[in-house]
This record gives structure tokens, C-alpha cells and sequence, in this order.
């Protein structure tokens, strides 16, 4: 386990495993004692650029992943990103371990309104807001 890791969360992989985000991740969520979730990655030398630090582009991946979860995870709805506003203030190494956590501002009946930190132990990478559109549940049918 990389040493910073938090060993005093449960983290459990992401169903989704296909696609981007399994190209990206594997991504990890938790539910901690106060019912937040947070969000996790182990990142390696696929995600950095050139100077072997944290892509930006990963941490956007994480980060619109993660939204995505949260807002399935309190509104039991499908969703899709409409804004994803990002403001990179700090950097690291690749081969950390990346936390993040979502916010829910509001939901309406159309839509999910997010705030987003990502950190890397104490060090902030990056804030984000976020607006997902909400569908109506898939019917089991189909």
C-alpha cells in the first residue's frame, strides 16, 4: 500500500472498470464516518507529463469522474457533465496517492450544482465547480 495512502479509510474500486476510466484509474470511493464520500487514486508515470509531474489532464478525468459519482450517489439519477470549471493551484509528483471530495451546492429538478477539492496529503492541487444535467432513472427493461 503506497505509504499516502489513508489507512484509516475503506476504499472500494469503482463498478465501472471499461473505457476511460479504466484506462485512467483504477478509481477508489469511500464513505467516511461523517456519510461524505471521498475519492481516490493511486497515481504512476502514465499519468504525468514530461517534468514527471501530475498531469493536469488526470486529475480533470478524476475529478469529472468523481462529480459524476456524487451526484449519482445523492440523487440516484443518471448524469452528464454541462460545466466543469478548474483552477490548478499546486503540483506533484507522479506516485502519490489523490484524494478528492465533492460538495453538493444544490439540485433542482433538472440539474446538480458541485464544488470539487483535489489534494495530494495536505497539499491542494486543484478546485473545481461543476453543473450536471440530471435524466429521469433508466428503467430496468432496458
Amino acid at each position: 500500500m503506497p505509504a499516502d495512502r489513508p489507512t484509516d479509510v475503506d476504499f472500494k474500486p469503482f463498478a465501472e472498470t471499461d473505457g476511460f476510466i479504466g484506462h485512467n484509474g483504477p478509481y477508489f470511493w469511500a464513505k467516511e464516518a461523517s456519510g461524505e464520500f471521498v475519492y481516490g487514486f493511486q497515481s504512476d508515470a502514465r499519468h504525468g507529463n514530461p517534468n514527471n509531474v501530475l498531469h493536469g489532464a488526470a486529475i480533470t478525468a478524476f475529478v469529472d469522474t468523481f462529480l459524476g459519482h456524487a451526484v449519482v450517489a445523492n440523487t440516484g439519477r443518471p448524469c452528464a457533465t454541462v460545466a466543469l470549471t478548474l483552477q490548478f493551484v499546486g503540483g506533484v509528483a507522479t506516485g502519490h496517492w489523490i484524494t478528492g471530495k465533492a460538495r453538493i451546492r444544490e439540485v433542482t429538478r433538472t440539474m446538480a450544482f458541485l464544488d470539487a477539492e483535489v489534494r495530494s496529503g495536505d497539499r491542494l492541487l486543484l478546485t473545481a465547480t461543476s453543473i450536471f444535467k440530471l435524466f429521469e432513472p433508466r428503467s430496468r427493461d432496458t
